[in-house]
């Protein structure tokens, strides 16, 4: 994070409309810094525009200010003077509808080691533990009052990306960055409700067959599951309601690698890949065109689920001998 302040907070100075855009499939990092930067850019009379290819994700909309998230119009908005993307490493993974913009990302806000570096202006910290903090520093860099609103966004991305508070990296800036936000208005115990207990009937009832169907290998080192169409048809939940499923696998204490295979289409496979230390699933995952963190991981490949899951295994077993 060596860009220049002046330069950035000239260019916001000098803009009157500003988009955010965030990776396909938010989660809640990308949703709170999304949020809490339109709720910060506002306060400073700006106009701005949430969207992601996906639009609002049922889970997240409890956030203040997700009923004003929509799906990326297939044109930029006319007069648009900044494009900003948080929490997202590749161009590519803004979404098929943005390339149809054919315009560039002026500002890069991330904390995935993997980035790109594809905007005008790139901010990013590998060593954050979530997006929400690269955009909080560029508060403070910047000198803005963050707004309660947007310090609500900000802990639900701080919250969420460290899975409260249990993924790597948490230094002291993290706790301290955690502490500001309650001072500035988040509740702590409202959001974690928010978060972590507001399943819909689908989703339980979706929770319910993935357990049943989990997959155990190599002397139970390594958990997994199968996500389709039909099961979300079955159980009546949304695929954006899966994600934190893997922590329940991460729960039996002898797995060390957990992953998610979802059939996006016959020949179109996403994984999830989560896993313990030193266990590096970034690795593996760009090995097959994904990234993310050594934790943390995802791919999207071309490559049909059944063929999907013998490679992957093949690669887990590799890296666990």
């Amino acid at each position: 994070m060596n860009e220049s302040w002046d330069e950035i907070g000239q260019l916001f100075k000098n803009a009157r409309s500003i988009v955010i855009l965030s990776h396909v499939r938010p989660d809640g990092d990308a949703y709170g810094s999304s949020l809490g930067l339109a709720w910060t850019l506002r306060a400073l009379g700006k106009e701005v525009l949430v969207c992601n290819e996906d639009g609002m994700a049922r889970s997240y909309r409890f956030l203040p200010g997700s009923e004003e998230v929509v799906s990326t119009p297939k044109t930029a908005p006319q007069g648009c003077d900044i494009v900003i993307a948080v929490d997202t490493s590749t161009q590519e993974r803004l979404g098929p509808t943005f390339a149809l913009w054919n315009r560039k990302v002026d500002i890069n806000l991330d904390h995935h080691a993997s980035n790109t570096c594809y905007g005008t202006w790139n901010l990013i910290d590998p060593l954050a533990p979530a997006s929400a903090l690269v955009c909080y520093k560029l508060l403070q860099a910047l000198g803005w009052t963050c707004p309660k609103e947007a310090a609500s966004c900000f802990y639900v991305g701080l919250l969420t990306d460290t899975n409260a508070f249990r993924f790597c990296p948490l230094s002291p800036d993290v706790f301290r960055m955690a502490a500001e936000l309650v001072e500035q208005g988040a509740d702590p115990l409202s959001l974690s409700e928010g978060a972590y207990r507001n399943y819909s009937i689908g989703q339980f009832h979706l929770l319910r067959e993935i357990l049943a169907q989990t997959v155990f290998a190599w002397e139970n080192r390594v958990a997994y599951y199968r996500l389709t169409p039909a099961l979300l048809k079955q159980t009546g939940a949304e695929n954006t309601e899966v994600e934190n499923f893997l922590t329940y696998l991460q729960k039996v204490s002898t797995v060390q690698v957990a992953f998610m295979l979802e059939e996006l289409e016959p020949n179109l496979t996403r994984v999830s890949l989560r896993s313990r230390a030193p266990i590096d699933v970034c690795q593996i995952a760009q090995r097959f065109g994904g990234g993310g963190h050594p934790r943390a991981s995802g791919i999207r490949a071309r490559i049909p689920m059944a063929e999907m899951e013998k490679l992957l295994l093949e690669e887990i077993r590799q890296v666990l001998q």
